[in-house]
C-alpha cells in the first residue's frame, strides 16, 4: 500500500543548502553553549544576562525599525521592558514594512511568496525562513525568522526537552535515523511544517526517515499511512493524538511509537493520560507560537517551564495591568529576545496564562506556566457507511482559510447532519458571499471525509464570542450529538 505521507526532500535542493547546514551547525552550537551556560549560572547572573538581551532588543529595535522608533518615542532611551506600549498584530501588519529591520523585506514581495506551495522551508533571500499563522484575529501573519533565531530555537529544542526512551527501531536499516512522522496542517507555509522541511533540507539524512502526513486526508487513510510507515516517533496536535489514542485502541491503528510530540493547541492533563496510555508511551508538550516557536517546555512531570532567558512573558490583566502568580491572565504580553529582524516586543498573544512559582518535582528552577489557550472540538458526523466520521477542527480550518481567504468565522454543529456557518465580514452582502464559498469548501471537504449529506447553513448573525474566555471559538461541537456515539 502506498503511504499516506509526504517524503520531505531526499537531498539538497541546491549547492548552498550544504553551506547553510554547515552554518547552521555551527551556530546551534555556539547557541547550546550558551544555553548551558545559562542554566549553571546562579540567580543574579541569569538575570544579568536577561536584563542585558532586553537591553540590546530595545536599542537594535529602536535603531533600525521605524515603527518601534515611533512607537517607543514616548518610553525613554533606557531599558525599561515595561515601560514599552504593546502591540498587536493588526498593528504590526498594517506597518510591516517599517516594523521589519531588513530594508529588502517587503509585505508585497513575501504574500507573492507564501502563495506558492512549492516554496514551502525554501531559504527567503538566501537566508531567512518564512512562516504564516492566521489565528483568530482575522488578520493573517507573516513572520519571518533570521538565522540566530533558528539557531537559538534549535538549541532550545534539543537542550531541555526529555525525548524519552527514543530506542532503536527494528523495522529501519542499521545506521538509518528511527522514523518520524509530523501529522500537520500541510500545503501551506505554517511554522511547523517548515520548521520540519527545513531540517529535512538542510541535513538530507533527516529526509529518509521523515514523512509529513496531512491532517486533511480521511482518518482511515492516515491510519493506513501510519501503519505502513511505523514511525517511531510522531509529532501532532492534542486533538489528532487523542484520535489516533483512539484508533490504537481499538486496533485499527498499529505503530508503536517510542515518544510523541503535542503541541498547537492546550493539551489537557485528562488528554495527556488518555495519549500516554493509548500509545504505551510519554507524551512530550510544548507551548510555541508563530512569533516565538520556543516559549516553554514540557517536563515528566506534565509541567510547562518558561524559557525565560529568551522569552519574557508578562500576564496581564482586561486594562494592561500585571497579574500575580497563581492567577489567570487575560491575555498575555509576549517579548522574543531572539529575533532581530522581526522584532516582538510586548506582543498581545491573546492567550490566558497562570504563572505557577512553586517548585516543581523535576528540579528545574525555571517558572512554569499554564496555558488555557484555544481548543476547539472535534466534529462528530454520521459517515455515508454507517460508522460515524470525527473531523479535526484544525483541519476545517484549514479548508476554509486556504480555500476561502475567510479568517473569522465561526461553524457550529446542530444536529448530527446539520451545520450553521457564520462569517464576520463588513456588510450583509460580503457575509453572503463569503459564507456561500466558505459552505461549499467546506461541503468539498466533508464529502471527501466520507461525511453522510451534510446541511450546512450559513448564519447572517456574527460569530459569537466566549463569554468565559473573551476568544473566538471557530468551531463548536454537538455536545449531545458526540457524547451519544
Amino acid at each position: 500500500m502506498a503511504s499516506a505521507g509526504e517524503r520531505p526532500p531526499s537531498g539538497a535542493a541546491d549547492p548552498w543548502d550544504w553551506w547553510r547546514g554547515t552554518d547552521e551547525l555551527w551556530r546551534w552550537g555556539a547557541r547550546v553553549r550558551e544555553i548551558w551556560l545559562d542554566d549553571l549560572a546562579d540567580d543574579a547572573t541569569r538575570h544579568a544576562t536577561r536584563e542585558r538581551r532586553i537591553a540590546e532588543l530595545l536599542r537594535h529595535a529602536r535603531q533600525h525599525s521605524a515603527f518601534y522608533r515611533e512607537h517607543h518615542r514616548d518610553a525613554g532611551a533606557g531599558g525599561e521592558l515595561q515601560a514599552c506600549p504593546p502591540v498587536t498584530r493588526a498593528q504590526l501588519m498594517a506597518r510591516f514594512d517599517d516594523w521589519v529591520t531588513d530594508p529588502q523585506l517587503r509585505r508585497r514581495d513575501l504574500e507573492a511568496f507564501v502563495r506558492d506551495p512549492s516554496r514551502i522551508a525554501e531559504p527567503y533571500l538566501g537566508r531567512y525562513s518564512v512562516w504564516t499563522s492566521s489565528g483568530t484575529t482575522g488578520v493573517p501573519g507573516i513572520y519571518v525568522q533570521d538565522p540566530d533565531a533558528l539557531a537559538i530555537y534549535a538549541a532550545l529544542l534539543t537542550t531541555r526537552f526529555e525525548f524519552g526512551p527514543m530506542l532503536p527501531d527494528p523495522w529501519q536499516l542499521p545506521g538509518m535515523p528511527a522514523r518520524m512522522a509530523l501529522i500537520a496542517a500541510t500545503g501551506g507555509h505554517f511554522a511547523g511544517v517548515v520548521w520540519w522541511q527545513r531540517q529535512c533540507r538542510l541535513h538530507p539524512v533527516l529526509a529518509g526517515g521523515t514523512r509529513v502526513f496531512s491532517i486533511l486526508q480521511p482518518l482511515d487513510t492516515l491510519v493506513a499511512g501510519l501503519n505502513e510507515w511505523q514511525p517511531v516517533f510522531v509529532a501532532s496536535y492534542p486533538t489528532m493524538l487523542s484520535l489516533l489514542a483512539r484508533e490504537q485502541c481499538e486496533g485499527r491503528l498499529r505503530i508503536r511509537p517510542r515518544s510523541l510530540w503535542s503541541g498547537g493547541e492546550a493539551l489537557t492533563a485528562v488528554d495527556r493520560a488518555s495519549i500516554a496510555d493509548g500509545f504505551g508511551c510519554p507524551v512530550l508538550e510544548d507551548y510555541g507560537a508563530s512569533e516565538c516557536m520556543q516559549i516553554a517546555f514540557g517536563c515528566r512531570h506534565g509541567r510547562l517551564h518558561l524559557n525565560d532567558d529568551w522569552v519574557v512573558l508578562e500576564p496581564v490583566d482586561e486594562h494592561g495591568r500585571p497579574v500575580p502568580a497563581d492567577r489567570p491572565s487575560v491575555t498575555v504580553l509576549l517579548t522574543n529576545l531572539a529575533n532581530r529582524v522581526q522584532p516582538v516586543i510586548r506582543y498581545d498573544l491573546g492567550d490566558s496564562v497562570t504563572i505557577d512559582p512553586s517548585p516543581c518535582p523535576c528540579g528545574q528552577r525555571r517558572p512554569s506556566v499554564r496555558v488555557q489557550g484555544r481548543r476547539d472540538d472535534v466534529l462528530v458526523l454520521d459517515g455515508i457507511a454507517g460508522s460515524s466520521v470525527r473531523l479535526l477542527p484544525l483541519a476545517i480550518e484549514t479548508v476554509i482559510e486556504e480555500e476561502t481567504g475567510v479568517h473569522r468565522f465561526q461553524l457550529i454543529q446542530t444536529a448530527r447532519d446539520e451545520l450553521c456557518l457564520r462569517v464576520d465580514a463588513p456588510g450583509a452582502r460580503r457575509r453572503a458571499i463569503d459564507g456561500r464559498r466558505a459552505a461549499r469548501a467546506l461541503a468539498r471537504f466533508l464529502k471527501a471525509q466520507g461525511a453522510a449529506p451534510v446541511t450546512v447553513k450559513v448564519d447572517d448573525r456574527p460569530p459569537e464570542i466566549d463569554r468565559a474566555s473573551g476568544k473566538l471559538r471557530r468551531v463548536r461541537a454537538l455536545r449531545a450529538a458526540a457524547s451519544r456515539d
